[in-house]
């Protein structure tokens, strides 16, 4: 990450009024009222020539809370040969809340008989846990899972005409799992064989649970001309897409168009899910949001998040590599992107919005410490409408090297604490690597948060890091019943 000078730190601190409460050394989380459930814990602490190997390339991480407790993370580990088992392009593990294994050796996807398909099949792993009972699943872009992994539900989409030599191009795919990490039904396509056939690709942007039991999942097509010839655009470009399935596979509706104005547009995560619906985040031209009803019926047209906030960084975040956005099965949706604010003061942006796309809330999650440049950012929120948000940056203590901090939100926006870092073994004073990408996840009145970490002085690769806690006091769903 570049450093800027001193004078330029020494400007932005002199220029920043959104740092309203003043300058603030974070703390530890337990200072800050977060009750630590486990230290830091690597997920694939292993070596390159092991089995399972870690292979040096860590990224795409993803995390999910079920509702038994249970903790599913997942990564994408390339080994620069997509024909091997050593390929880990979507691989999963699940652990309980102390920091013990239930699956450590990662899964993947499954053939209808329970067999286990390899990871080196898709790639890009989405997590989701059901926030309306039991399991979780792992939603990636797949290539390979029908011919490859012999799972006979993608053959068809994988393939052109059925002819295993002819490969019709990347996919969404989703395998839900139960909580002790057994297959929850046949593997889920996010596009039909007709729609795939077409030249170019679908990449999976990201899937959710809706109330109803079906399953949602987005796309980012790449298959241009569609945009023209399937959706009546006017040019021809990336779009997002999402289609509704049922767990059977069967669909309930096929492919649909994200953006009412059918322009080109990018997405990398951004669906959630509330209780009679759901919400898309996609780029175009900035940030915007449109919502849908469960049967995938659109309830507003594009929001601008940009215009609905009256401020143009609550629009950042690109097509979502910057941003999080998830719903809380309830009522809300929490957006957090890095982000510049026309004073040109950067930092981690909070737009909190109701089910029906109006804004309940917006605020700057590092208001209270000086902030530079951050590698990604996430946000969770509870059923209750409690928010963590989750971001790494290092210049704001002139750190050598980025280390990842979070802070708790009130559901009316008002910040519940200051900013603390997340690991134990990476604090302003002790750090000895870098640790970039967090993701978060709350449920009930626990908080996990994943990051790709270079804090273990006896590893050489960079490891998916974990840390869970009990959420601060009054955070949880007292009072509260799910429909």
């Amino acid at each position: 990450m570049r450093r800027i000078g001193l004078l330029a730190v020494l400007a932005v601190v002199l220029t920043a009024p959104v740092w309203a409460q003043g300058e603030y050394v974070p703390v530890a989380p337990e200072t800050a009222g977060l009750v630590p459930k486990t230290g830091t814990v690597d997920m694939n602490a292993w070596a390159p020539d092991a089995d399972p190997p870690n292979n040096g390339s860590v990224e795409s991480i993803g995390i999910g809370i079920g509702s038994g407790g249970n903790i599913i993370v997942a990564w994408e580990d390339d080994s620069g040969d997509d024909t091997s088992y050593t390929y880990w392009g979507a691989a999963w593990v699940i652990y309980k809340q102390d920091g013990t294994a239930v699956v450590s050796y990662p899964g993947a996807y499954f053939t209808k008989a329970g067999e286990p398909a390899g990871p080196q099949f898709a790639w890009g792993p989405k997590i989701k846990a059901n926030p309306w009972g039991p399991g979780f699943g792992m939603g990636a872009t797949a290539y390979g899972l029908g011919v490859g992994g012999g799972i006979e539900e993608f053959f068809d989409i994988e393939t052109v005409g059925g002819d295993p030599n002819l490969n019709a191009g990347d996919y969404p795919a989703v395998q839900l799992l139960n909580e002790d990490g057994t297959p929850d039904g046949v593997g889920l396509s996010g596009v039909s064989d007709a729609f795939a056939e077409t030249d170019g690709s679908i990449r999976i942007s990201d899937w959710d649970y809706l109330s109803n039991g079906n399953i949602v999942i987005g796309g980012e097509s790449r298959q241009t001309t569609d945009l023209v010839d399937k959706f009546g655009g006017a040019a021809a470009g990336n779009h997002s897409i999402f289609s509704i399935v049922r767990k059977d596979g069967t669909f309930v509706k096929t492919e649909t168009v994200v953006d009412a104005d059918k322009v080109a547009g990018s997405q990398w995560h951004g669906v959630g899910s509330t209780q009679n619906g759901f919400a898309v985040r996609w780029d175009s031209g900035g940030a915007k949001v449109r919502m849908f009803d469960n049967a995938g019926n659109p309830t507003t047209g594009n929001i601008v998040l940009g215009t609905l906030t009256g401020d143009a960084a609550y629009g950042s975040g690109g097509r979502g590599d910057s941003a999080g956005f998830h719903g809380n099965g309830k009522d809300a949706y929490i957006v957090c992107n890095v982000g510049t604010n026309d004073l040109f003061v950067n930092g981690v942006f909070l737009t909190c919005l109701n089910a029906d796309g109006t804004l309940k809330w917006k605020a700057v999650a590092s208001d209270d410490v000086p902030f530079a440049q951050g590698n990604r950012v996430d946000a969770a929120i509870n059923e209750a409408g409690y928010v963590i948000a989750v971001w790494s940056d290092q210049e704001q203590l002139a750190l050598a090297s980025t280390i990842v901090f979070g802070r708790v939100f009130n559901p009316d926006g008002t910040p519940k604490t200051g900013t603390f870092y997340i690991s134990e073994r990476a604090t302003p004073e002790n750090y000895i690597g870098e640790c970039i990408r967090p993701r978060a996840a709350w449920r009930d009145d626990t908080i996990a948060v994943i990051w790709q970490d270079r804090n273990n002085p006896n590893l050489e690769n960079a490891v998916v890091a974990l840390r869970v806690f009990t959420a601060p006091t009054g955070t949880g769903i007292e009072d509260f019943m799910l429909y």
